[in-house]
């Protein structure tokens, strides 16, 4: 399926017949992927932000209890990890080159 724009939701938890879905204030039915954290969430009102996948599924990147104080934590992309790695193993590449010619 392919994944859209970022969607915020407001609703209420629930358990559907295939899984988590999230009732939205705004009416409608959200089909939860990626939310196996928000079982213990199950019949609390909550805020999503996720990407919109096929017709009503909404893949989570967020779940939180509005009012609940927000920790900004440090977020690494896996991809900007494997860029900052291929950059590190070239100059280290460069390096050791330039060693075994002048040494």
């Amino acid at each position: 399926m392919q994944v859209s724009s970022t969607q915020r939701l407001a609703g209420i938890i629930e358990i559907g017949p295939g899984g988590l879905v999230l009732k939205s204030d705004g009416g409608g039915t959200w089909q939860l992927e990626n939310a196996s954290a928000a079982r213990k969430l199950v019949g609390s009102h909550v805020e999503i932000v996720g990407q919109r996948c096929g017709f009503n599924g909404l893949v989570c990147d967020e779940i939180r209890v509005p009012g609940e104080i927000r920790r900004e934590g440090l977020k690494l992309r896996l991809e900007f990890l494997i860029a900052a790695a291929l950059v590190a193993y070239g100059l280290y590449a460069i390096a050791i080159a330039l060693i075994t010619t002048l040494g």
